[in-house]
């Protein structure tokens, strides 16, 4: 008698199944290579995660009814899993667990969303799938410094997912995830600003988006945290330093950091007049919105963010180097975009966790502002004329 699994084995076409080998394969070696980087202790672990988890572990759920740490509950609830789930882990590795398991999540995003544009047998979304999990920073992000990265942005990549196929509640609950984990989520809001004015998003939707922040910090209110400290923990992390760029290849790596004063609200604003003129720029045209070109100004939305507002960390462009490869894969021609935004973000890298600067973060920052224009100059040609 069958076994109800080899029933199921059976009823998958043959070709499906060596790609789901295939793919399975290549999620054992990204796991692989992954695994064997756990033990890399970084600066961030040293001082400041290596503490929260050792406080989760010690104290169980009650920990949460402490400030011990400024980053959102939700982001601690999935180290809490990881204590209680596997104990004997050692916490370097524990702490890195989540976003490893995101990396996955996120790549398995880019897969759909790369499909939606080839059907049929091509072999592309599976490249696509592949790419994400083997890009050189999405490994080093996760598995060997062990940031929190790939867990907000596997949520925008389910986000921008569900917008592509019309599953609008599905998108901003997935959106609310990422913006209950990172700050950083906010990115892509002018991509959902001109949607909801150009009518492809309903503004109703975006309630889900406050909802699911405000039931991600119930549990740790009801542990006993104060909810005004839980609502305003983003306030507290954009006071934490005042740099107006804490190694980003940004704009402010041409301006002397004791500047800081004169260029942080005049950076706010003017990153904030960008994001206006993006968001008219979206409602004033009269091309219709396809997956492709939601795409396209998605990918440009997640870069104009980090690249014009102050206080920005390197890491901040890990949403650009993930959606960069659905931009390759969906517009081939440039195939160069998500090489050279991948290298500037793996170069911006090494001061920190290497101690050393192979390339200034000027030059990667003109680089940087290269790619940016010619992103925005394509999206304009598709935005305001018949096609490419």
């Amino acid at each position: 008698m069958k076994s109800p699994i080899t029933k199921i084995i059976q009823k998958i076409p043959p070709r499906m199944l060596g790609d789901l080998i295939i793919m399975g394969s290549g999620v054992v070696l990204a796991l692989l290579i992954r695994y064997s980087l756990r033990g890399f202790e970084s600066g961030d672990y040293i001082y400041s995660t290596q503490s929260w988890y050792a406080t989760i572990k010690d104290q169980g759920f009650r920990a949460f009814s402490s400030n011990f740490s400024n980053y959102t509950p939700l982001y601690l609830y999935c180290l809490y899993v990881v204590s209680v789930v596997l104990p004997p882990i050692h916490s370097v590795f524990a702490i890195k667990l989540p976003s490893i398991l995101a990396d996955v999540i996120c790549a398995w995003y880019v897969y759909r969303i790369v499909r939606l544009k080839y059907q049929g047998d091509s072999p592309l979304p599976f490249f696509s799938f592949m790419t994400v999990l083997f890009a050189p920073t999405v490994v080093l992000n996760s598995a060997f410094w062990g940031q929190a990265d790939s867990l907000y942005t596997a949520a925008l990549m389910a986000c921008l997912y569900y917008l592509l196929i019309k599953r609008e509640t599905y998108s901003m609950l997935a959106f609310g995830i990422a913006f209950a984990l990172k700050l950083q989520a906010i990115f892509l809001i002018p991509l959902l600003a001109g949607l909801i004015l150009k009518r492809v998003l309903s503004w109703k939707q975006t309630g889900f988006i406050p909802m699911v922040y405000i039931i991600t910090m119930i549990p740790a209110w009801l542990a006993g945290r104060s909810l005004y400290k839980l609502i305003t923990i983003y306030v507290a992390q954009v006071n934490t330093f005042d740099a107006l760029t804490l190694n980003a290849p940004n704009l402010y790596t041409w301006i002397p950091p004791n500047m800081y004063k004169f260029f942080y609200p005049a950076g706010l604003i003017g990153a904030i007049g960008i994001c206006f003129l993006f968001v008219v720029g979206v409602y004033k045209s009269r091309t219709k919105l396809t997956s492709p070109i939601i795409t396209q100004l998605a990918l440009a939305s997640v870069m104009i963010m980090p690249y014009f507002l102050p206080k920005m960390h390197e890491r901040y462009f890990y949403i650009g180097d993930v959606l960069s490869i659905v931009y390759g894969f969906y517009y081939p021609k440039y195939f160069f975009v998500p090489i050279l935004i991948g290298l500037a973000s793996f170069f911006a890298y090494q001061p920190f966790l290497f101690g050393r600067e192979i390339i200034p973060l000027s030059f990667l920052a003109l680089v940087l502002l290269s790619v940016i224009v010619m992103i925005v100059r394509h999206t304009i040609m598709i935005l305001y004329s018949e096609g490419e």
